[in-house]
Protein backbone atom coordinates (compact mmCIF):
# COMPACT_ATOMS: atom_id res chain seq x y z
CA UNK A 1 0.00 0.00 0.00
CA UNK A 2 1.38 3.36 -1.14
CA UNK A 3 1.30 6.55 1.53
CA UNK A 4 -0.43 9.13 0.60
CA UNK A 5 1.55 12.55 -0.33
CA UNK A 6 -0.49 14.65 2.06
CA UNK A 7 2.20 14.84 5.64
CA UNK A 8 -0.50 14.69 9.13
CA UNK A 9 0.67 17.61 10.85
CA UNK A 10 -0.47 16.56 14.21
CA UNK A 11 2.55 16.60 17.39
CA UNK A 12 4.60 19.26 16.01
CA UNK A 13 7.49 20.29 18.79
CA UNK A 14 8.15 23.61 19.64
CA UNK A 15 10.32 26.17 18.59
CA UNK A 16 13.03 25.98 21.31
CA UNK A 17 16.78 25.92 21.74
CA UNK A 18 16.29 22.37 23.11
CA UNK A 19 15.35 21.56 19.68
CA UNK A 20 17.53 23.30 17.64
CA UNK A 21 20.22 21.60 19.55
CA UNK A 22 18.83 18.13 18.60
CA UNK A 23 17.68 18.79 14.77
CA UNK A 24 21.19 19.92 13.88
CA UNK A 25 22.54 16.56 15.31
CA UNK A 26 20.03 15.06 13.06
CA UNK A 27 21.05 17.28 10.14
CA UNK A 28 24.44 16.64 10.55
CA UNK A 29 23.47 12.75 10.50
CA UNK A 30 21.26 13.31 7.58
CA UNK A 31 20.96 16.14 5.56
CA UNK A 32 24.79 17.49 5.49
CA UNK A 33 25.94 15.54 1.89
CA UNK A 34 23.56 17.03 0.26
CA UNK A 35 22.98 20.89 1.72
CA UNK A 36 26.50 20.88 3.66
CA UNK A 37 27.31 21.40 7.38
CA UNK A 38 25.96 24.74 7.53
CA UNK A 39 22.95 24.05 5.14
CA UNK A 40 24.27 26.30 2.45
CA UNK A 41 23.69 24.09 -0.03
CA UNK A 42 27.14 22.81 -1.04
CA UNK A 43 27.60 18.95 -1.89
CA UNK A 44 29.96 17.19 0.81
CA UNK A 45 29.83 13.85 -0.82
CA UNK A 46 31.30 14.70 -4.14
CA UNK A 47 27.90 13.44 -6.22
CA UNK A 48 26.47 15.64 -8.77
CA UNK A 49 22.85 15.73 -8.46
CA UNK A 50 19.81 15.71 -11.29
CA UNK A 51 16.64 15.69 -11.45
CA UNK A 52 14.56 12.38 -13.24
CA UNK A 53 15.06 14.21 -16.62
CA UNK A 54 18.62 14.20 -16.28
CA UNK A 55 18.99 17.93 -15.70
CA UNK A 56 21.47 19.64 -13.58
CA UNK A 57 20.01 20.63 -10.03
CA UNK A 58 21.25 21.96 -6.44
CA UNK A 59 19.88 21.33 -3.44
CA UNK A 60 18.27 24.40 -2.17
CA UNK A 61 20.65 26.84 -0.10
CA UNK A 62 18.94 27.08 3.61
CA UNK A 63 19.74 29.90 4.77
CA UNK A 64 18.13 32.29 2.46
CA UNK A 65 14.85 31.55 3.14
CA UNK A 66 13.53 34.53 0.05
CA UNK A 67 14.55 32.40 -2.66
CA UNK A 68 12.50 29.04 -1.50
CA UNK A 69 9.47 28.46 -3.75
CA UNK A 70 5.95 27.72 -1.40
CA UNK A 71 7.93 26.75 2.22
CA UNK A 72 8.70 29.73 3.65
CA UNK A 73 6.08 32.15 4.93
CA UNK A 74 6.91 36.03 5.07
CA UNK A 75 7.43 37.19 8.69
CA UNK A 76 8.85 37.07 12.23
CA UNK A 77 5.93 36.61 14.01
CA UNK A 78 5.41 33.40 15.93
CA UNK A 79 2.24 32.26 13.92
CA UNK A 80 4.19 32.97 10.26
CA UNK A 81 7.47 30.88 12.02
CA UNK A 82 5.65 28.19 13.02
CA UNK A 83 3.87 27.51 9.35
CA UNK A 84 7.00 27.55 7.82
CA UNK A 85 8.20 24.91 10.24
CA UNK A 86 4.99 23.31 9.38
CA UNK A 87 6.12 23.32 5.83
CA UNK A 88 9.90 22.01 6.15
CA UNK A 89 8.47 19.01 7.87
CA UNK A 90 6.41 18.56 5.31
CA UNK A 91 8.27 18.92 2.88
CA UNK A 92 11.33 16.92 4.86
CA UNK A 93 8.74 14.07 5.11
CA UNK A 94 7.27 13.58 1.95
CA UNK A 95 9.94 14.70 -0.44
CA UNK A 96 9.98 16.15 -3.72
CA UNK A 97 9.17 13.85 -6.55
CA UNK A 98 11.38 14.10 -9.93
CA UNK A 99 14.00 15.04 -7.82
CA UNK A 100 16.93 13.72 -5.61
CA UNK A 101 15.26 14.68 -2.72
CA UNK A 102 13.85 11.72 -0.66
CA UNK A 103 11.13 11.15 1.61
CA UNK A 104 12.43 10.64 4.70
CA UNK A 105 9.25 8.81 6.41
CA UNK A 106 8.12 5.65 5.27
CA UNK A 107 6.52 5.26 1.70
CA UNK A 108 4.88 1.90 2.09
CA UNK A 109 2.82 0.28 4.91
CA UNK A 110 4.92 -1.66 7.34
CA UNK A 111 8.33 0.09 6.23
CA UNK A 112 10.33 2.01 9.23
CA UNK A 113 10.45 5.58 8.91
CA UNK A 114 14.16 6.45 7.78
CA UNK A 115 14.44 9.17 9.90
CA UNK A 116 11.86 9.08 13.57
CA UNK A 117 9.08 11.79 13.22
CA UNK A 118 10.09 13.55 16.52
CA UNK A 119 13.35 13.88 14.32
CA UNK A 120 11.63 15.04 11.37
CA UNK A 121 10.41 18.13 13.56
CA UNK A 122 13.80 18.72 15.44
CA UNK A 123 15.55 18.96 11.76
CA UNK A 124 12.44 21.59 10.77
CA UNK A 125 12.97 23.61 13.41
CA UNK A 126 16.57 24.12 13.07
CA UNK A 127 16.37 24.20 9.65
CA UNK A 128 14.50 27.46 9.82
CA UNK A 129 16.88 28.53 12.99
CA UNK A 130 19.86 28.73 9.83
CA UNK A 131 17.94 32.26 8.82
CA UNK A 132 19.50 34.18 11.85
CA UNK A 133 23.00 33.64 10.22
CA UNK A 134 22.04 35.67 7.35
CA UNK A 135 21.03 39.40 6.47
CA UNK A 136 18.15 39.02 3.84
CA UNK A 137 18.32 41.90 1.25
CA UNK A 138 15.50 44.90 2.08
CA UNK A 139 15.10 48.28 0.39
CA UNK A 140 18.00 50.02 1.90
CA UNK A 141 20.10 51.45 -0.65
CA UNK A 142 22.76 52.77 1.70
CA UNK A 143 25.49 51.02 3.44
CA UNK A 144 26.63 52.67 6.04
CA UNK A 145 30.38 52.74 7.04
CA UNK A 146 31.19 52.38 10.76
CA UNK A 147 34.70 54.26 11.70
CA UNK A 148 36.94 52.79 14.08
CA UNK A 149 40.21 53.83 15.57
CA UNK A 150 43.58 52.04 15.06
CA UNK A 151 44.55 49.78 12.44
CA UNK A 152 41.60 48.27 10.42
CA UNK A 153 41.34 44.19 9.87
CA UNK A 154 43.79 42.18 7.57
CA UNK A 155 41.77 39.14 8.11
CA UNK A 156 38.17 37.79 7.86
CA UNK A 157 37.79 36.55 11.33
CA UNK A 158 38.86 39.76 12.77
CA UNK A 159 36.43 40.48 15.48
CA UNK A 160 36.00 44.34 14.56
CA UNK A 161 33.92 43.07 11.60
CA UNK A 162 31.76 42.57 14.10
CA UNK A 163 30.75 46.60 14.65
CA UNK A 164 29.68 46.86 10.89
CA UNK A 165 25.95 46.34 10.27
CA UNK A 166 25.94 44.18 7.04
CA UNK A 167 23.91 45.08 4.17
CA UNK A 168 22.45 42.36 1.72
CA UNK A 169 22.12 43.84 -1.96
CA UNK A 170 20.99 41.60 -4.76
CA UNK A 171 22.91 40.41 -8.04
CA UNK A 172 21.15 40.06 -11.47
CA UNK A 173 22.78 38.70 -14.31
CA UNK A 174 24.12 40.96 -16.82
CA UNK A 175 21.85 40.55 -19.83
CA UNK A 176 22.65 43.38 -21.63
CA UNK A 177 25.58 42.29 -23.65
CA UNK A 178 27.73 39.68 -25.25
CA UNK A 179 28.70 37.80 -23.60
CA UNK A 180 25.11 37.40 -21.35
CA UNK A 181 24.02 35.17 -18.47
CA UNK A 182 20.81 33.67 -18.28
CA UNK A 183 21.39 30.85 -15.50
CA UNK A 184 22.74 32.36 -12.39
CA UNK A 185 23.29 30.65 -9.07
CA UNK A 186 24.61 33.59 -7.34
CA UNK A 187 21.38 36.18 -5.95
CA UNK A 188 22.79 38.57 -3.25
CA UNK A 189 25.82 39.74 -1.82
CA UNK A 190 26.58 41.35 1.27
CA UNK A 191 28.65 44.00 2.38
CA UNK A 192 30.02 45.24 6.11
CA UNK A 193 32.47 48.59 5.37
CA UNK A 194 34.97 49.73 7.95
CA UNK A 195 37.42 52.19 8.00
CA UNK A 196 39.70 54.94 10.04
CA UNK A 197 41.60 57.71 8.94
CA UNK A 198 43.63 56.23 6.57
CA UNK A 199 42.35 53.61 5.40
CA UNK A 200 39.08 51.92 4.28
CA UNK A 201 38.17 48.16 3.73
CA UNK A 202 35.39 46.23 2.84
CA UNK A 203 34.18 42.66 3.46
CA UNK A 204 31.88 40.46 1.16
CA UNK A 205 30.28 37.78 2.51
CA UNK A 206 28.22 35.44 -0.52
CA UNK A 207 26.82 31.88 -0.52
CA UNK A 208 28.06 29.86 -3.39
CA UNK A 209 27.51 26.16 -3.05
CA UNK A 210 31.16 25.78 -4.63
CA UNK A 211 34.66 26.56 -3.96
CA UNK A 212 35.47 27.30 -8.07
CA UNK A 213 39.21 27.37 -8.42
CA UNK A 214 39.77 24.82 -11.17
CA UNK A 215 41.65 21.49 -9.75
CA UNK A 216 39.91 21.76 -6.25
CA UNK A 217 38.60 18.18 -5.83
CA UNK A 218 35.38 18.09 -4.54
CA UNK A 219 34.25 21.20 -7.36
CA UNK A 220 35.70 18.84 -9.84
CA UNK A 221 34.00 16.04 -9.06
CA UNK A 222 30.65 18.03 -8.98
CA UNK A 223 31.23 20.20 -11.88
CA UNK A 224 28.57 20.28 -15.00
CA UNK A 225 30.25 18.52 -17.71
CA UNK A 226 28.58 21.28 -19.94
CA UNK A 227 30.04 23.85 -19.20
CA UNK A 228 33.75 24.63 -17.72
CA UNK A 229 34.98 25.71 -14.66
CA UNK A 230 36.31 28.94 -14.16
CA UNK A 231 38.13 30.83 -10.80
CA UNK A 232 35.57 32.57 -8.50
CA UNK A 233 36.07 36.36 -8.88
CA UNK A 234 34.77 39.67 -7.08
CA UNK A 235 34.69 43.27 -7.79
CA UNK A 236 33.37 46.48 -6.20
CA UNK A 237 32.89 50.02 -8.73
CA UNK A 238 33.16 53.52 -8.02
CA UNK A 239 33.07 56.16 -9.98
CA UNK A 240 35.89 58.44 -11.23
CA UNK A 241 36.05 61.66 -8.77
CA UNK A 242 34.72 64.08 -11.42
CA UNK A 243 32.35 61.18 -12.44
CA UNK A 244 29.14 62.09 -10.34
CA UNK A 245 27.30 64.65 -8.93
CA UNK A 246 24.87 64.29 -5.33
CA UNK A 247 23.39 67.78 -5.78
CA UNK A 248 21.38 69.52 -7.22
CA UNK A 249 20.81 66.33 -9.37
CA UNK A 250 21.80 62.93 -8.80
CA UNK A 251 24.47 62.24 -11.76
CA UNK A 252 26.25 59.17 -12.00
CA UNK A 253 28.11 56.34 -14.59
CA UNK A 254 26.26 53.35 -16.30
CA UNK A 255 26.16 50.83 -14.08
CA UNK A 256 28.62 48.86 -16.48
CA UNK A 257 31.93 50.21 -16.56
CA UNK A 258 30.39 53.73 -16.37
CA UNK A 259 31.07 55.78 -20.07
CA UNK A 260 33.65 57.73 -21.76
CA UNK A 261 32.37 61.14 -19.53
CA UNK A 262 31.86 58.66 -16.59
CA UNK A 263 34.81 56.93 -16.16
CA UNK A 264 35.27 54.28 -13.03
CA UNK A 265 37.88 52.52 -11.00
CA UNK A 266 37.17 48.89 -10.26
CA UNK A 267 38.50 47.06 -7.33
CA UNK A 268 38.97 43.25 -8.54
CA UNK A 269 39.90 40.12 -6.76
CA UNK A 270 40.46 36.67 -8.76
CA UNK A 271 40.51 33.29 -6.41
CA UNK A 272 43.11 31.50 -8.51
CA UNK A 273 43.89 27.95 -9.25
CA UNK A 274 45.17 24.67 -8.38
CA UNK A 275 45.81 23.28 -11.53
CA UNK A 276 47.13 24.82 -13.10
CA UNK A 277 48.84 26.63 -10.27
CA UNK A 278 47.94 29.70 -9.86
CA UNK A 279 48.04 32.49 -6.72
CA UNK A 280 45.00 34.92 -5.89
CA UNK A 281 45.23 37.89 -7.97
CA UNK A 282 44.25 41.04 -6.77
CA UNK A 283 44.18 44.25 -9.66
CA UNK A 284 42.60 47.73 -9.56
CA UNK A 285 41.02 48.44 -13.74
CA UNK A 286 40.33 52.04 -15.06
CA UNK A 287 36.87 51.50 -17.28
CA UNK A 288 35.14 54.30 -19.38
CA UNK A 289 32.61 52.13 -21.45
CA UNK A 290 30.90 48.69 -21.43
CA UNK A 291 32.35 48.38 -25.10
CA UNK A 292 35.59 49.02 -23.68
CA UNK A 293 38.26 47.17 -22.82
CA UNK A 294 39.04 47.35 -18.97
CA UNK A 295 42.60 48.84 -18.14
CA UNK A 296 44.46 47.03 -15.88
CA UNK A 297 46.81 49.52 -13.54
CA UNK A 298 50.56 49.00 -13.90
CA UNK A 299 52.44 49.68 -10.62
CA UNK A 300 49.55 50.30 -8.14
CA UNK A 301 49.88 48.38 -5.22
CA UNK A 302 47.31 49.76 -2.80
CA UNK A 303 44.78 47.37 -3.10
CA UNK A 304 45.26 44.62 -0.43
CA UNK A 305 42.99 41.50 -0.74
CA UNK A 306 42.45 38.33 0.65
CA UNK A 307 39.45 35.36 0.10
CA UNK A 308 38.62 32.61 1.98
CA UNK A 309 35.48 29.75 1.16
CA UNK A 310 34.11 27.85 3.88
CA UNK A 311 31.04 25.57 3.84
CA UNK A 312 28.92 27.66 0.63
CA UNK A 313 30.35 30.68 1.78
CA UNK A 314 32.92 32.95 0.27
CA UNK A 315 34.58 36.09 2.22
CA UNK A 316 36.34 38.60 0.73
CA UNK A 317 37.83 41.47 2.04
CA UNK A 318 39.67 44.73 -0.02
CA UNK A 319 41.33 46.91 1.67
CA UNK A 320 42.70 50.18 0.43
CA UNK A 321 44.10 54.39 1.47
CA UNK A 322 40.88 56.50 1.11
CA UNK A 323 42.30 59.17 -1.18
CA UNK A 324 44.50 58.96 -3.88
CA UNK A 325 45.08 61.57 -6.01
CA UNK A 326 47.53 60.08 -8.31
CA UNK A 327 44.44 58.34 -10.57
CA UNK A 328 41.77 60.56 -10.63
CA UNK A 329 39.62 58.06 -7.66
CA UNK A 330 37.33 59.41 -5.73
CA UNK A 331 38.29 60.32 -1.94
CA UNK A 332 36.51 58.63 0.64
CA UNK A 333 35.16 61.44 2.49
CA UNK A 334 32.49 61.70 5.26
CA UNK A 335 29.16 62.89 5.46
CA UNK A 336 29.42 62.32 1.04
CA UNK A 337 27.12 60.00 -0.75
CA UNK A 338 29.60 57.43 -2.80
CA UNK A 339 28.05 55.21 -5.76
CA UNK A 340 29.17 51.76 -5.32
CA UNK A 341 28.42 48.63 -7.27
CA UNK A 342 29.66 44.70 -7.10
CA UNK A 343 29.85 41.98 -9.49
CA UNK A 344 30.60 38.21 -8.69
CA UNK A 345 32.02 35.75 -11.10
CA UNK A 346 30.51 32.04 -9.96
CA UNK A 347 33.65 30.02 -11.82
CA UNK A 348 31.73 26.14 -11.66
CA UNK A 349 28.82 28.52 -13.45
CA UNK A 350 30.98 28.96 -16.48
CA UNK A 351 30.80 32.84 -15.62
CA UNK A 352 33.58 35.02 -17.12
CA UNK A 353 34.28 37.98 -18.52
CA UNK A 354 30.64 40.00 -19.24
CA UNK A 355 28.94 36.49 -18.65
CA UNK A 356 28.58 37.09 -14.67
CA UNK A 357 26.17 39.02 -11.89
CA UNK A 358 26.37 42.34 -10.67
CA UNK A 359 24.19 45.06 -8.72
CA UNK A 360 22.82 48.42 -9.88
CA UNK A 361 24.46 51.58 -8.24
CA UNK A 362 23.85 51.33 -4.17
CA UNK A 363 25.27 54.38 -2.31
CA UNK A 364 28.04 53.94 0.16
CA UNK A 365 28.08 56.58 3.37
CA UNK A 366 30.86 57.39 5.73
CA UNK A 367 28.96 59.19 8.40
CA UNK A 368 30.31 62.30 8.76
CA UNK A 369 31.92 63.64 11.84
CA UNK A 370 29.98 65.16 14.90
CA UNK A 371 31.20 68.48 15.84
CA UNK A 372 29.40 68.37 19.43
CA UNK A 373 30.54 71.82 20.03
CA UNK A 374 28.70 73.35 17.49
CA UNK A 375 25.80 70.30 17.93
CA UNK A 376 25.19 71.65 21.69
CA UNK A 377 26.76 75.07 21.69
CA UNK A 378 24.89 77.04 19.43
CA UNK A 379 21.35 75.87 20.99
CA UNK A 380 22.78 76.46 24.73
CA UNK A 381 24.45 79.67 24.01
CA UNK A 382 21.81 81.20 21.62
CA UNK A 383 19.00 79.75 24.69
CA UNK A 384 21.73 81.87 27.19
CA UNK A 385 20.86 84.58 25.00
CA UNK A 386 17.02 84.38 25.19
CA UNK A 387 17.70 84.41 28.60
CA UNK A 388 19.42 87.59 29.10
CA UNK A 389 17.47 89.23 26.28
CA UNK A 390 14.35 88.23 28.52
CA UNK A 391 15.85 90.09 31.72
CA UNK A 392 16.64 93.02 30.12
CA UNK A 393 12.91 93.21 28.92
CA UNK A 394 11.51 92.56 32.46
CA UNK A 395 14.04 95.28 33.92
CA UNK A 396 12.88 97.70 31.60
CA UNK A 397 9.34 97.59 32.01
CA UNK A 398 9.44 97.52 35.76
CA UNK A 399 11.03 100.82 35.51
CA UNK A 400 8.47 102.23 33.33
CA UNK A 401 5.49 101.13 35.39
CA UNK A 402 7.79 102.83 38.72
CA UNK A 403 6.29 105.97 39.37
Amino acid sequence: MHISDIEPLEGQIPYSADSIAKGKIAFEKTCEQCHGKTGRGNITSGKRLADDWNNRIWPRDLTQPWTWRISNIPGNDDKSRDETIRRIYARLSIGITGTPMPAHRSTSEGDADPVSLADRWHIANYVYSLRENTIPPGDNTVIQAVKITGTLPTTIEDTAWNKAPGTTVRLVPNIIKEKRLFTPLANSITARVLYNNQEIAFLLEMSDRTDSRPGEPISEQIQDENLAMHSDAFAIQFPKAAAFETTPIVEKPLYRHGDAKHPTTIWYWNAGRFEPESAPKTLIFDASGPSKKLVPRQGDNTLKATGFWEHGRWRVLMKRPRTDNKSGDLSFSEGQFIPISFANWDGSNGEIGSKHTLTSWYWLLLPPEIDYGRLYGIPLGMSFLSFLLGLILVRSQRRKVIP
